[in-house]
């Protein structure tokens, strides 16, 4: 299989594509070309690129004679990116082990990867490492649960329906809801005029059962946790109502999301 991925890894990619980055992630990507001030002919550097849009949004600014080049730890996401793009540079590795030079690139960006980095410290220190003196990062963590109700929802009815394992393996991804916590992580590895501001984008999903079924079937099992199909049917009842609130005119599931965007610079 493309990249060294197995046929599930390629689906499972590919389904994270179709589902999550039209609802979810694509709304974000022009937060961190501005913050990154990515430009025509620059070499931009995607840090847990995912399935690869807010890489192919920077080529779409960086152009013909700019390079982009997109990271990520898990093989199905590079196979699925380098079908979508086989235009951009897709590479298997993690943050904390950038293979790359010293200086190789004018902006590094990172989408909601770094509530997931093993080692915050070392991945915040390898970015600083690869970009050139004077260049520019932008990084998108989300904001707390309390600012994104519809997760907070979901948790809920995890919590009282499966376990608080359960309820955890979700507020993992809003666990830097702390922006100067982040910040500080940068400004410790050496970054300049380290900063945030925080941003509100509309999530849409074409159901809020398809967004639950999808964090029960998809997310959960990453932690372990696989449910039995009575308990997803269970908890899927149970969503329906708490989500509700939620259901626009002809069925999407529509609500804010909130998150950081975190700048700063390296040195010149």
């Amino acid at each position: 299989m493309s990249k060294g991925a197995t046929k599930e890894e390629l689906e499972a990619g590919r389904g994270y594509e179709a589902l999550f980055v039209p609802a979810l992630f694509a709304p974000w990507t022009h937060h961190l070309i501005r913050g990154a001030r990515a430009a025509e002919g620059q070499s931009v550097l995607d840090v847990a690129c995912g399935s690869g849009v807010l890489a192919r949004d920077v080529r779409s600014r960086t152009g013909p004679a700019g390079r982009v080049v997109g990271l990520d730890p898990a093989p199905g996401m590079i196979a699925a990116a380098s079908e979508i793009e086989p235009g951009i540079e897709w590479v298997s590795g993690a943050v904390e082990d950038l293979p790359f030079e010293d200086g190789t690139f004018d902006c590094v960006v990172s989408q909601f990867g770094m509530m997931f980095f093993q080692d915050k410290a070392k991945a915040a220190s390898e970015m600083r490492r690869v970009i050139k003196p004077g260049g520019h990062l932008a990084v998108a963590v989300w904001n707390s649960l309390d600012s994104n109700p519809a997760y907070n929802d979901i948790i809920a009815v995890l919590d009282e329906r499966v376990s608080t394992e359960a309820g955890d393996a979700l507020r993992l991804p809003y666990s830097l809801g702390d922006a100067d916590a982040a910040v500080s992580v940068f400004e410790g590895a050496g970054f300049e005029a380290a900063a945030f501001e925080t941003r509100t984008e509309q999530a849409r999903f074409p159901t809020s059962r398809t967004m639950v079924e999808a964090e029960l079937r998809g997310w959960l099992p990453l932690f372990g946790i696989t449910l039995s199909e009575e308990k997803i049917a269970e908890v899927l009842v149970q969503s329906d109502s708490r989500l509700a609130a939620y259901a626009s005119g002809n069925g999407e599931a529509v609500f804010p999301t909130s998150a950081h965007i975190i700048t700063a610079k390296a040195p010149a």
